[in-house]
């Protein structure tokens, strides 16, 4: 298996978490920023979220992760 399906698969795995009612908001907010390890290819993500997520505070989260990356900002987790 290649580096981009790996990279893809993981991105729709955190996805989905982000989305998943039946887990704690503390872990649906940390599959968000966990996407931002793929910056390439987590707007699209994000963006769904943003969109999808019946949470303000997980919208609010997911828009500005994208905002940052179109940007151009570097996001570092442990800031």
């Amino acid at each position: 298996m290649c580096q981009i399906d790996r990279n893809s698969i993981a991105v729709e795995v955190l996805r989905d978490i982000a989305l998943d009612e039946g887990r704690m908001v503390a872990e649906r907010q940390r599959a968000i920023d966990a996407l931002t390890l793929f910056p390439a290819t987590a707007v699209a993500a994000l963006e769904y979220i943003s969109r999808k997520a019946g949470l303000d505070v997980l919208k609010e989260r997911a828009e500005l992760y994208v905002k940052r990356i179109k940007s151009g900002a570097v996001l570092n987790m442990s800031a």
